[in-house]
């Protein structure tokens, strides 16, 4: 089967920051490896004013609440995704907003959970994986939070 090549050409990434925390427990519990509470989810993206065909997403993931911890992974880790869309796109807005929504903000999840994996195989605790993300509620729950600072604005 051939594949068509995404009109998004995947530029650089940089870890902006990342803190993991082991917390032991029982090594008699069959399930050791329980992280603490949700993990916050945020993530902005950035325009060029230069280059319209530039963009950035930054992506931060994090479990810390301080009166949450327990046995397993406290997790703070954030990136810097950059992306380009091919030269001479010609698509309408609404097209490129669903490639930035369905294609980059879901590659540059998928890079965090990677690194989260790699890192936290070094651990006692091994190996954690970020749940999976619906992707339609995150996107509904940061319009919510837009129109929130808007109305505040």
């Amino acid at each position: 089967m051939n594949i068509k090549k995404s009109e998004l050409k995947i530029g650089n990434f940089n870890l902006l920051g990342i803190n993991i925390i082991s917390f032991p427990g029982n090594e008699d519990e069959e399930d050791n490896i329980v992280t603490n509470g949700d993990f916050d989810f945020d993530f902005d993206v950035f325009f060029n004013d230069d280059d319209e065909d530039l963009f950035k997403i930054i992506v931060r993931m994090d479990n810390f609440k301080d009166d949450q911890f327990q046995q397993g992974y406290g997790i703070d880790v954030f990136g810097e995704f950059e992306f380009k869309f091919e030269k001479g796109l010609d698509k309408p807005e609404e097209i490129r907003g669903a490639l930035v929504s369905r294609s980059a903000l879901p590659m540059a999840i998928a890079h965090l959970r990677s690194v989260i994996a790699i890192t936290t195989s070094n651990f006692h605790l091994g190996s954690y994986f970020i749940p999976s993300i619906d992707m339609n509620h995150l996107l509904q729950k940061k319009i919510e939070s837009m129109e929130v600072e808007t109305s505040e604005d």
